[in-house]
């Protein structure tokens, strides 16, 4: 009865709402745009920006764990468009709560869209190496027509869908080797696996990646490898690479190339590198070895991007490295807590398992796990030419921000938006549940448009080849405090973690 309450009470509303929004916005198209200056938000002192919002008690947002906290402080301040004065040697960032408002600007910057990068990131490759990467910057770094030539190469490697049953095996055999090891150390541990949980999650991630980037398995879930195995020293500089980039990007700018951690970064970088090239040199020597004469639907994505551009294979394969592991490892520990703590949705995904129904269900489990925790918070563009939204002038060069995480938990956009309901993409369209009921750009844990994130088919066949793997042979549950999440240049989950694994017949 409380459902068809529901959807009477939305079918009543929404034409109203959109016949508001056409109203407000003739009207907003009749007035004059108001000023840049005149939107509200953080305002900035010299010398310290606006590092004085942040302090605790007195500042007017405080210290906060993630954005996602930040920015309802925000939006409930200010309203919908939120300014932030410059930051550090960063561009004024504003901040857009109505999905129509940044929705209009992302489509208009589609044609040449600009997603600022790391800045010591592109600094390294820029400038520190600049030799050594000879114009080719890859996919994070590279702005404009230099990453538009590069998209243009890598798309036909990685976005086939012919990709999917090249790598399935391989990642299958991946995805039994951890849950094995994952079984021994449970009963190590005596069913529950908290902080060595997080590390091994990894090591299965850097070993997935691996087998799509280098064409080969590196060896990270074998037991007794020594502490020079290059799968540790990848895991090290993954593990110490989002931080430093954190603390980088919020240090002012005239002291970051001085800085212990500028220098500790740009060593992490170097290394990351030799041990990618190293493994890179032995796949082209095993593809020499092997010849050339194979099917196209049997070539691994290095050796489709090798007989391309051999500068744009290794980049490539190095950028897969450095972007791959963690935003893997991070939402598939949020889809197993999610199913942990839902055990109904748990069960439906083991039945869909064993009755080999393929993975719908499982997909919509994805799908809302990371409606509800995003690898990152939100999403970005830099403005490159003037616009006008909600009523004030955007000028170019601004940080336009799409809180999506924000939009995505809000009950203006999702009914029940705060609970995990993978039904919702499921459903039929005259179900309130239903997510197409909502804006199209509110949930975008993929990226937007042509910026969007590549890896996004194999890093999806990863997570469900594993999931599948898990819950056919475990019943996992969650034995503690609600999981937190914080935010560096993206989600982290705070440890330790508190699974328990119960082993089925």
């Amino acid at each position: 009865m409380i459902m068809k309450v529901d959807k009477l009470t939305r079918m009543l509303i929404r034409p109203s709402y959109a016949r508001c929004n056409i109203l407000v916005s003739r009207n907003l198209a009749s007035e004059s745009p108001k000023p840049f200056e005149d939107v509200p938000g953080l305002k900035a002192l010299p010398i310290i920006g606006v590092l004085h919002h942040f302090l605790p008690i007195f500042g007017t947002v405080g210290i906060q764990q993630n954005f996602f906290n930040m920015f309802n402080i925000l939006e409930r301040k200010y309203g919908p468009i939120v300014k932030v004065d410059g930051i550090f040697g960063r561009g004024t960032l504003v901040l857009f709560f109505e999905p129509d408002h940044f929705d209009k600007i992302y489509r208009a910057e589609e044609t040449n869209p600009l997603r600022p990068g790391a800045q010591a990131l592109d600094y390294y490759r820029e400038v520190l190496r600049k030799d050594r990467f000879d114009g080719v910057y890859g996919l994070t770094s590279a702005q404009g027509e230099k990453w538009r030539d590069f998209r243009t190469k890598v798309n036909p490697a990685l976005l086939k869908p012919k990709l999917v049953k090249l790598y399935t095996p391989g990642l299958e055999e991946i995805a039994e080797d951890a849950v094995a090891r994952l079984l021994r150390l449970k009963d190590e541990s005596y069913g529950t696996l908290s902080e060595e949980f997080g590390t091994e999650i990894t090591k299965w991630s850097l070993e997935s990646v691996a087998l799509v980037a280098l064409g080969s398995r590196m060896g990270c879930l074998q037991d007794g490898l020594p502490e020079d195995h290059p799968s540790h020293t990848l895991t090290y500089c993954s593990r110490n690479i989002a931080d430093l980039m954190y603390k980088l990007e919020f240090i002012p700018h005239w002291n970051k190339e001085r800085s212990t951690n500028f220098k500790k970064m740009m060593e992490i970088y170097d290394l990351q590198w030799d041990v990618s090239a190293m493994y890179i040199d032995q796949a082209k020597k095993r593809i020499q070895e092997r010849g050339h004469d194979i099917p196209e639907e049997d070539q691994s994505v290095l050796e489709k991007l090798l007989a391309i551009d051999e500068r744009v294979a290794v980049m490539m394969a190095n950028e897969m490295l450095l972007a791959g592991i963690d935003t893997v490892a991070f939402t598939t520990i949020g889809l197993l807590y999610h199913l942990a703590t839902n055990q109904a949705a748990q069960d439906k995904v083991r039945q869909e398992i064993r009755e080999q129904k393929g993975a719908r269900y499982l997909k919509a489990c994805l799908k809302e796990s990371l409606r509800l925790m995003p690898v990152l918070p939100a999403n970005l563009r830099q403005t490159s030419k003037e616009h006008v939204v909600g009523g004030y002038i955007i000028p170019k060069g601004v940080f336009a921000i799409a809180p999506n995480e924000n939009l995505s938990k809000s009950e203006k956009h999702y009914v029940r938006a705060t609970e995990f309901i993978p039904e919702r993409w499921l459903v039929e369209k005259s179900d309130p549940l239903f997510y197409g009921n909502t804006h199209p750009m509110v949930t975008l844990p993929f990226g937007f448009g042509v910026r969007s994130c590549i890896g996004r088919r194999i890093a999806e066949l990863e997570i469900e080849i594993f999931t599948k793997k898990l819950l056919n042979t475990v019943r996992v549950t969650w034995n503690g405090p609600p999981l937190q999440v914080v935010t560096k240049l993206m989600n982290e989950h705070k440890k330790p973690f508190h699974f328990q694994f119960e082993t089925l017949d």
